[in-house]
């Protein structure tokens, strides 16, 4: 699912990987989950009436994954300093601000994933202290 956030503060996602668009809206990141939940719910009720061959294919189930445009982050995470982060894991610091600050910049695959993988070693190793 792709999320985006509205000049209201809303947040709203469509689906990626499932025939027909489905999207959901909310104004959380929690509520816009549920709400997606329960649109996914509908759409495999008719699938189910309409598109057996849909219905068959997400009948194993249906994970939900987050993806939040990077300039996103910056925003719900305000205690992390962009400099520094893209410091840490080799990104030029003017760059990684445009990143954090425009939402309609290009980002690459590889550096989206060097980004998230940074992320991620972050947040593991901020699991890793014990106070």
């Amino acid at each position: 699912m792709k999320i985006e956030k509205g000049k209201d503060g809303t947040y709203w996602g469509t689906t990626q990987n499932i025939p027909g668009v489905i999207t959901a809206d909310g104004s959380s990141l929690e509520e816009l989950k549920a709400n997606m939940k329960e649109a996914i719910s509908l759409y495999l009720e008719t699938a189910t009436d309409h598109k057996k061959e849909v219905a068959a294919s997400l009948s194993k189930g249906l994970e939900l994954e987050l993806k939040i445009e990077l300039s996103e982050v910056f925003k719900k995470v305000k205690v992390l300093n962009q400099s520094q982060f893209a410091k840490r894991i080799g990104i030029n610091p003017a760059l990684m601000r445009q990143y954090a600050t425009k939402s309609s910049i290009y980002v690459s695959e590889k550096r989206a994933q060097a980004i998230q993988k940074g992320l991620r070693d972050l947040g593991e190793e901020l699991l890793s202290i014990s106070l």
